[in-house]
């Protein structure tokens, strides 16, 4: 796995943290106890502006990483050129 597919793959579930916590902004969900935490409707929209930014930082530091091809992909010694 390269660097910029790891990046990607953290993008993604920093993405799917942050669909979690919109599905939390439906009404009549918001406050709950979560433990020893109160999750407020301020404490989620601070979660969720917390995660798209880190979503969009990983992916802009996606894209600004080189693309390499792996090895598997640069074709096979059984192919014909």
């Amino acid at each position: 796995m390269t660097k910029r597919e790891m990046i990607l793959f953290l993008a993604g579930a920093e993405a799917f943290h942050t669909l979690s916590h919109l599905m939390l902004a439906a009404p009549g969900i918001l406050p709950f106890r979560y433990g020893k935490l109160t999750i407020t409707p301020q404490l989620n929209l601070a979660a969720i502006l917390f995660n798209a930014g880190a979503t969009a930082g990983l992916l802009f530091w996606a894209s600004s990483t080189e693309r390499k091809l792996r090895p598997e992909f640069h074709g096979s010694p059984h192919t014909v050129q």
